[in-house]
């Protein structure tokens, strides 16, 4: 608890310092001039892999051009650096979990969302097969493995403790890293618990480690995150925002009807995600971490980029439940009025783009 509201002080207290002057709200047609529309975007990834294939795809396959956008992307450590990029005006829109925006909503952040991304909560406490860690309860004592002791799923974990009716202190949190790191962590007994996000415990199973989730009811079924700007720009920069929002959907059936094609067009772009496996399991671990994040996005009836209420609801429900914000509507601080324009595109002609593609 201590870690995310320290993280958002900074943020909100690093809000005025940002001048990059993303909010004036100028060149809201789709071209000035015959020129792309330059966008600011901030994903909240240290890295690029496979769980973000898709922002990959709209690139390489010209969706953000054929938008009349010219995005620059920036990537930032955590979710609560890109919100501060995006509420201080250091970027147009930014992708992020659900956690920064809602705590920084009493913090006059001013932060909306309106697409979604993550269509599910993303974290997760799980532990290796055969192990006789059972429930929440049989956390006391253990070492739980993170990806470093202010992450999220540290956060998580804490929380998950705390609202089992234990001291957040009861378990020990171990920082872990990614990668290999986190593989040799708990092949080697190094850990008992992983508190990770979904992609991550895809790569982890990708190595041949066998995994079960411990269940946390208080997230079932509840929203992950997604594209947020200020609410400002989204009246100011609504054109914008829609057409960004549907380049990323065409992104998404790309990815879904060639999902190869999507993990070779993100090592296109970022060579350094390729890895040093041999190329047929390169390519096949690839596709899994990406078939995560297609899972539940709302294909078969065109409502890509939709938030759901009920689920918005459910992760405000568990962070109110934490301590970690007062209770308040989901609708003050999203908006889901532009998801039928980002379907509004011939979705059989990306599907065709996607199956020629190599």
């Amino acid at each position: 608890m201590k870690v995310v509201s320290g993280a958002v002080a900074v943020l909100c207290a690093t809000v005025t310092l940002s001048a990059c002057g993303s909010d004036s709200g100028s060149g809201d047609s789709a071209q000035v001039g015959g020129k792309l529309t330059p966008v600011t975007f901030a994903m909240a990834s240290p890295s690029w892999n496979a769980g973000y294939a898709v922002m990959a795809v709209v690139e390489a396959e010209g969706f953000y051009e054929q938008e009349g956008l010219k995005v620059t992307t920036n990537l930032f450590p955590s979710a609560t650096q890109a919100a501060q990029q995006v509420a201080g005006g250091g970027a147009d829109l930014g992708l992020m979990t659900v956690e920064p925006v809602a705590i920084g909503h009493d913090k006059d952040l001013n932060l909306s969302y309106f697409s979604s991304y993550w269509a599910k909560w993303i974290y997760s406490l799980q532990v290796p097969d055969g192990s006789a860690v059972k429930s929440i309860a049989d956390l006391k004592g253990k070492k739980i493995g993170v990806s470093a002791v202010a992450s999220s799923g540290a956060t998580f974990a804490r929380t998950a403790i705390q609202l089992n009716g234990m001291s957040e202190n009861a378990a020990s949190l171990v920082p872990i890293g990614a990668g290999a790191q986190q593989i040799n962590a708990i092949k080697s007994g190094q850990v008992d618990v992983l508190a990770l996000w979904d992609i991550q415990y895809q790569i982890v199973k990708n190595a041949g480690v066998t995994l079960t989730p411990l269940p946390v009811k208080e997230t079932a079924d509840a929203w992950g995150g997604g594209f947020a700007a200020t609410k400002k720009n989204l009246e100011a920069k609504k054109d914008i925002l829609e057409r960004f929002g549907r380049a990323v959907a065409k992104a998404f059936v790309f990815s879904k009807a060639n999902p190869e094609a999507a993990i070779r067009d993100l090592w296109k772009l970022h060579p350094e995600t390729r890895g040093s496996e041999p190329e047929e399991k390169a390519l096949a671990d690839g596709v899994k971490v990406l078939q995560v994040r297609l899972d539940g996005q709302g294909f078969d009836d065109k409502t890509l980029g939709r938030i759901d209420e009920a689920a918005f609801t459910r992760s405000l429900d568990f962070m109110a439940s934490a301590g970690l914000i007062k209770k308040f509507p989901a609708k003050d601080i999203y908006t889901d009025a532009m998801f039928k324009a980002f379907n509004d595109f011939n979705h059989e002609d990306v599907v065709k783009q996607a199956e020629s593609a190599g």
